[in-house]
Order: C-alpha cells, then sequence, then structure tokens
C-alpha cells in the first residue's frame, strides 16, 4: 500500500511540470549545439516546400502561429511566402514552451500524402 502511495504521489508531482511543456507559455533558453550553414535544403520557404516532392529535405523559419484542433502533433507554421501545416513530436519541444510570438527553424522533410496537402514531418525544433 505504501509503494502505491508513493507511486501516486511521485506521479502527482510530475504532472506539472510534464505539462508546462509545448506550445503555450513564455519562451525557454535553448541548448548548445552547431550554429552555422547547412548543406542538402531542398527548401527554405513554406512556398517552396509547398512544391518539393516527397521527403525533400526543408529548413524553414518563422512562427508556429496555432495547433489544430484535433491534434496532438499538428500545427499551422507561418513565414514571409505562407502557411503550411507541421507535424512537431511533442518530445521535439523539450520542455520548452513555444509561442506564436517565438521565431523557430524548423528542419525536416516534406510529407505529401495521396489527396492531402504536403506537410513537414518537423525533426529538429529550435527557437531563435
Amino acid at each position: 500500500m505504501k509503494r502505491l502511495f508513493a507511486l501516486v504521489l511521485a506521479a502527482t508531482l510530475a504532472a506539472p511540470t510534464i505539462a508546462a511543456a509545448g506550445f503555450q507559455g513564455p519562451n525557454s533558453a535553448q541548448g548548445g549545439g552547431f550554429q552555422g550553414p547547412t548543406t542538402g535544403i531542398e527548401a527554405d520557404t513554406v512556398a517552396k516546400a509547398q512544391k518539393s516532392w516527397d521527403d525533400a529535405r526543408v529548413v524553414l523559419t518563422g512562427n508556429i502561429t496555432q495547433r489544430v484542433a484535433g491534434s496532438d502533433d499538428k500545427y499551422i507554421f507561418k513565414d514571409t511566402t505562407g502557411e503550411m501545416i507541421v507535424e512537431i513530436d511533442f518530445e521535439l519541444f523539450a520542455g520548452r514552451t513555444v509561442t506564436p510570438q517565438n521565431k523557430v527553424r524548423l528542419s525536416g522533410k516534406v510529407d505529401k500524402d495521396f489527396m492531402e496537402s504536403p506537410k513537414v514531418d518537423v525533426k529538429v525544433l529550435e527557437i531563435l
């Protein structure tokens, strides 16, 4: 019984920390890493990404403006050339919070499914 109580208590205390991450609050600092040019990129704007082929590598810079209703990992991304849906796994937020005012850089691949608008499957999320 004591183990069960300890487990429930630990889960209850950890829940607010987990829930605070993601797309909803003030910006938090980003860790280190390489910052410089990237090679092998087929598109660097939404307009180019929408015209790219399936699995084309892209790096987009702009803003995540909103979450798509009914989805845990789909968001609307906007840059100066347009907007499109991007898929960002919860883990990529890594405890950081992103608001529509934060400029972000998304790296990933174009995902073109039959009879659907192209979207980007994000592999890296950077807060600028």
